[in-house]
């Protein structure tokens, strides 16, 4: 705190962090509110998604026993997450229409209360920049245009590129979440390479904590939390299961999550081992890891998977097809294992998926080591990086 002045944060988001919609960016928002500084106004512009909330009006909301300001732009139907059959129909484009349409309302919200405002979306950026108000962008994934993507951009990376050199000249300040794409961006968007900086993510520790393996059933239970993004490679993550079972029939996987995996050819084989468990909170979440043993990672590229440093934080080793933002906390043998992108590493992976498990039988790898793991992304630390921002912003940092 800065001699008990005060500062005021808006924060953006498609979705209402006190509902049912899961995802990087929402357990982010849900984390930030929990753990904002005591001398920051917090206001959160999205939906509402409880039906309670007056529309266009500014109410005191409670969430995690936290207090702050919602500000409901609509009340939101649908729960589930909407991976964009064209750019209209997507959950971006529908709530950039909502800024617009709000645009005079909320100007005179943000500029009268001195707010700075935070964003994870580039394609906002124009939109709060021409209310006048210094923004600061977050961007938590990042995909090649050859690369499998769900989403409408993902189809349309041109629009994408063009949103993120937008953003980049108008952002007071760019996050991503792993050292590889901000290196990324820095080369791309030269002029403006001073802006961009990493922030990760973390596990919410007062959530997240190791707890024992329990081995009295017999069944070695495997976990993945999170959308079925086509970058997340489900076709990959199912074979793979398959596989471990034609080597050891007490597999089990378990998924939590509003995907469908019946959409996918490859969860056939594996449908007769497979726990649905829906959509599920964090608390409930790290409950069931509770019962869990290893968490399983497919994917062609990330951000910093925020479902990996919740099972890490919960004592749950994870085998994943490398990335390199992950060598820092998925150590071969101790928490979990890095599979190599080679022609068998759907074999590869099965193989220690059951080598890790063995490991844990032994006490090799035990829930205390592998929580060590992630000690250094403790998330009042990373977020205290992007507070200092805020409060450069309102002058109160030089």
């Amino acid at each position: 705190m800065a001699d008990g002045k005060r500062y005021s944060v808006a924060l953006f988001n498609s979705g209402d962090p006190r509902g049912t919609k899961v995802g990087g960016i929402e357990t982010y928002i849900r984390d930030y509110i929990y753990y904002h500084p005591d001398d920051m106004d917090l206001l959160f512009i999205g939906p509402d998604e409880t039906g309670e909330l007056p529309i266009g009006q500014i109410s005191e909301v409670t969430f995690r026993g936290r207090q702050f300001k919602y500000l409901p732009l609509s009340y939101l139907t649908e729960h589930k997450n909407a991976y964009g059959e064209s750019i209209t129909k997507s959950d971006t484009w529908r709530f950039a229409s909502l800024l617009v349409r709000n645009w005079g309302m909320l100007r005179r919200i943000l500029q009268s209360g001195g707010y700075s405002a935070e964003i994870r979306r580039v394609e906002y950026a124009p939109i709060i920049w021409s209310m006048g108000i210094p923004v600061i962008q977050m961007v938590h994934v990042w995909g090649g245009k050859n690369q499998q993507m769900s989403s409408s951009l993902g189809k349309h990376w041109y629009i994408r590129d063009t949103a993120e050199f937008v953003a980049a000249a108008l952002a007071r300040k760019f996050y991503s979440v792993n050292p590889n794409m901000t290196a990324m961006y820095k080369a791309r968007y030269r002029l403006f390479a001073r802006k961009f900086d990493t922030l990760t993510t973390w596990a919410n520790t007062s959530i997240f904590k190791p707890s024992p393996y329990q081995f009295d059933d017999g069944l070695i239970h495997v976990v993945y939390a999170g959308r079925l993004d086509r970058f997340k490679r489900p076709d990959l993550m199912f074979r793979t299961l398959a596989e471990m079972f034609r080597l050891n029939g007490n597999t089990r996987f378990h998924y939590v999550g509003d995907g469908d995996p019946k959409e996918f050819a490859e969860f056939a084989p594996v449908r007769h081992i497979t726990t649905c468990h829906g959509v599920r909170a964090s608390p409930q979440i790290a409950t069931l890891l509770e019962r869990m043993h290893i968490g399983i990672l497919t994917s062609e590229f990330e951000g910093m998977p925020r479902v990996v440093m919740e099972m890490l934080a919960a004592g749950r080793p994870v085998v994943a097809l490398h990335l390199p933002q992950l060598e820092p906390v998925i150590k071969n043998s101790q928490s979990g294992f890095l599979v190599a992108r080679t022609a068998d590493h759907v074999e590869a992976q099965a193989r220690f998926m059951l080598e890790t498990y063995e490991l844990m039988r032994a006490g090799t790898i035990t829930p205390s080591e592998v929580a060590k793991a992630v000690e250094p992304f403790g998330p009042e630390t990373l977020l205290s990086k992007i507070w200092r921002d805020h409060r450069k912003l309102h002058g109160l940092l030089s």
